[in-house]
């Protein structure tokens, strides 16, 4: 693993800068300490669940220091300092980075990586209305529509999270129920195929599916601006620019954040009650998620001060993005009102409990 990073410092500024990624590096590391640490605090947790999880999640602190460390640490892309599962939990983008325009169709799916972190469900819209984002939510189509079946073209296009998911939780089981716990010597070429790497693949694709506009054909949130090839990286707001800016420090937003964030992490449940059918059960986050788009939109028109309304967008989108108003900005999600910021907190802390109930389900179908 350490003798991929200087590698990828190298080619990271040359990879291509348009895949927009759910969580930036630094919050997936947090995110998959914080499910591991959570682990270890509960004591309903078995002992060699923890024991592994001690073994291979070095580095993990306590939530003071995980305060500390979102509040003063700057990441970028490149992980530095991660080790076992924490970094295999960045891999799946890293190796995106790595691939630049030489993409590899990754087995059984026989699309590139990047394919494998979204799910655009208008594209399982039903009907002749065109498969688009609307303000209304009118395009988001029924849990139904959706075919668990990977050969359905749509998906070539649409992405395939859901499959991403069982995939690796799948593998994750395997791992486990083999006793290949970590990396270690004398594997062979099978060195890289052991639980600490799934468990970490496993958190990024859940992380990832937390993220509103990674269930969205509309990732970008451009259809609330006129212009919409110069439409503001709305994505890169809502994943990573009030936590890890490499241009505006943005630290009073994330003292704001942090105790949104614990308190989140005490307070939310996951409301997605389906537990036999990992597939359908991620297609139920991504549902749930897309109901927050229309406050993320909302709220990047308040911040550049375009004026208009979703219906009919009008003004230019090239004045300086307000990261701070963005976040303030107040809508309706989940039947409450609440700003960007509390929402981000929400999906989160979700993405950290989703983490949390697979790694235990996995502990335990693997030691049937």
């Amino acid at each position: 693993m350490r003798r991929i990073l200087p590698l990828v410092v190298l080619l990271v500024s040359f990879a291509c800068t348009s895949y927009a990624r759910a969580w930036g590096t630094k919050e997936h590391l947090q995110l998959t300490r914080l499910a591991a640490e959570r682990l270890l605090d509960d004591p309903n947790t078995p002992a060699e669940m923890t024991q592994w999880l001690r073994d291979a999640a070095p580095g993990l602190m306590d939530l003071e220091g995980e305060k500390k460390w979102f509040l003063n640490q700057r990441v970028g892309i490149v992980p530095r300092g991660a080790d076992g599962i924490i970094f295999w939990a960045v891999m799946p983008d890293v190796t995106i980075f790595l691939e630049g325009r030489e993409e590899k169709k990754v087995a059984p799916f026989g699309v590139p990586e990047r394919l494998l972190h979204y799910i655009d469900l208008e594209l399982f819209l039903q009907g002749d209305a065109k498969r688009e984002y609307r303000h209304d939510l009118s395009g988001k189509p029924r849990l139904d529509d959706i075919p668990h079946d990977m050969k359905d073209p749509r998906y070539l296009q649409a992405g395939m999270l859901p499959f991403r998911v069982e995939d690796s939780y799948k593998k994750l089981v395997e791992q486990l129920r083999g006793g290949r716990l970590t990396d270690k010597n004398g594997q062979g070429g099978s060195r890289d195929e052991h639980a600490a790497k799934w468990a970490g693949y496993l958190a990024h694709y859940v992380e990832d599916n937390t993220q509103p506009q990674h269930a969205t054909i509309d990732y970008k949130s451009a259809t609330y601006f006129a212009d919409k090839r110069k439409a503001p990286n709305v994505h890169a707001q809502v994943e990573y620019i009030m936590a890890d800016d490499e241009f505006d420090d943005h630290l009073p937003l994330r003292e704001e954040y942090w105790p949104l964030l614990a308190k989140a992490l005490d307070t939310v449940e996951d409301p997605v009650k389906t537990d036999d059918d990992l597939f359908r059960a991620t297609l139920e986050v991504s549902l749930a998620s897309y109901d927050a788009l229309p406050l993320i939109g909302v709220a990047a028109m308040a911040a550049t001060r375009q004026g208009g309304t979703p219906e009919k967008p009008v003004g230019s989108a090239l004045e300086k993005f307000d990261t701070e108003m963005f976040f303030h900005t107040r809508g309706n999600y989940l039947g409450r009102e609440m700003s960007v910021l509390e929402m981000k907190a929400y999906q989160q802390a979700w993405a950290v409990k989703r983490v949390q109930r697979l790694w235990r389900k996995a502990w335990e179908e693997a030691h049937k």
